[in-house]
């Protein structure tokens, strides 16, 4: 499997945001954790030239230094929106220490002015003239884990961390509304239906909607299946993908950091509101990551799937598995391995518009991502839009 790694960055070690611009490109949040004082970087890969720009460092850009002594703007996590005008709207996140220290916890930190971090930010960034538009702090203290975009509505959904709280921002009048706790741990993923209300899920399994129209937010009586092989009934999710005719969303199941990792697919029907236990990612690990769902053009649901390795520093090694939508059925197709390092994470992914897949990669220094060619894709790239998902 062929990688792209970001080698002029040697220190940065997570990839979490990867999406495809209006433009046809690949841009990737490559964010800094484990090393203090460093800013989340956003790259852009052409597909066509086989090129890699590393185009903003973030931190500085919004008037926050990574060296200040408080925590950085170490990551954008799944809050890389693309728009049709070719610009993205994104959300900042922070976990990397300030300079000097070794580890941050913003529970540790809640009321201290010199480390704690600001809050997060919202801005827009437009690659071609490499400007951005700060919106400025949303909520003090805190940043944001996942976002959707509601383009036509000029509104963003979202979920903050560590309060995990929903909120709607309205770009157009660049108004915050915080409409409150929905639990106790953040689910990963927040997403729209194709009238472009915002959905993600509680802690029981439990969806979220906001009405877009009634500007409310409501807890349906649906539910995520539950996973039989974990103790309780603490359940989110961690990654969602749109069907490609919009009618359904595809995901994976999140275990809230609680216990192993859940290993089951769904499928949410918005019409009808029906949900569907797809089952396990591969049928060979009780318990197990899932992660990097992405559409095909092939029609197939493509995704990375761990298996145990207790050699490892997670434990884990990534597969590449597909999914045939209309049989259920799951099958292997290579390792997340470029022959130099083999992934043990993979988070979201996307794909360009010749097909071609991309994984984001998590827990390696350089970090990278890797890519995979369907048979049939890869060679013509004709523009499409709307294109993949308008999520993180």
């Amino acid at each position: 499997m062929k990688s792209i790694v970001f080698r002029e960055l040697p220190a940065h070690e997570t990839t979490w945001a990867i999406t495809t611009g209006k433009d046809g490109n690949v841009y990737i949040g490559v964010c800094g954790e484990l090393t203090d004082a460093l800013s989340v970087f956003i790259t852009r890969y052409d597909p066509r030239q086989d090129k890699v720009d590393y185009l903003l460092e973030a931190g500085p850009a919004l008037n926050e230094p990574s060296d200040s002594g408080k925590s950085p703007i170490s990551k954008i996590h799944y809050c890389m929106l693309p728009t049709s005008d070719g610009k993205f709207y994104c959300a900042t996140h922070y976990s990397g220490p300030p300079k000097g220290h070794f580890i941050w916890r913003p529970w540790h930190t809640w009321d201290d002015p010199e480390a704690m971090s600001p809050g997060f930010h919202i801005f827009a960034f437009d690659p071609q003239t490499e400007k951005t538009e700060d919106y400025g702090i949303m909520s003090p203290n805190e940043g944001s884990r996942a976002a959707a975009l509601a383009e036509k509505r000029g509104l963003i959904y979202g979920v903050t961390w560590p309060r995990n709280h929903f909120y709607v921002y309205d770009l157009r009048n660049r108004r915050y509304r915080d409409f409150g706790r929905i639990g106790d741990a953040n689910p990963q993923a927040v997403w729209i239906d194709p009238q472009e209300n915002g959905y993600t899920s509680d802690d029981l399994g439990r969806l979220v909607k906001y009405d877009a129209d009634q500007g409310k937010l409501l807890f349906l009586d649906q539910y995520l299946p539950k996973d039989p092989d974990c103790a309780d009934n603490g359940r989110s999710v961690y990654d969602i993908v749109p069907s490609p005719d919009r009618e359904w969303v595809y995901g994976v199941l999140w275990n809230l950091e609680a216990v192993d990792f859940s290993s089951r697919l769904f499928r949410y029907h918005f019409a009808s509101g029906r949900m569907e236990d797809l089952g396990m990612g591969h049928g060979k690990d009780k318990r197990d990551h899932l992660g990097g769902l992405v559409f095909g053009d092939d029609g197939y649901l493509y995704y990375a799937a761990s298996r145990k390795d207790s050699k490892r520093r997670i434990g884990y090694r990534m597969y590449l598995f597909r999914m045939d939508p209309k049989t259920g059925k799951k099958e292997e197709i290579e390792p997340f391995d470029d022959g130099e390092y083999h992934s043990e994470y993979i988070a979201k992914a996307t794909k360009d518009f010749a097909g071609n897949l991309y994984f984001c990669d998590c827990s390696n220094r350089p970090t990278r991502i890797y890519t995979h060619t369907p048979p049939g894709c890869g060679k013509v790239h004709q523009t499409q839009w709307p294109f993949g998902r308008s999520w993180g």
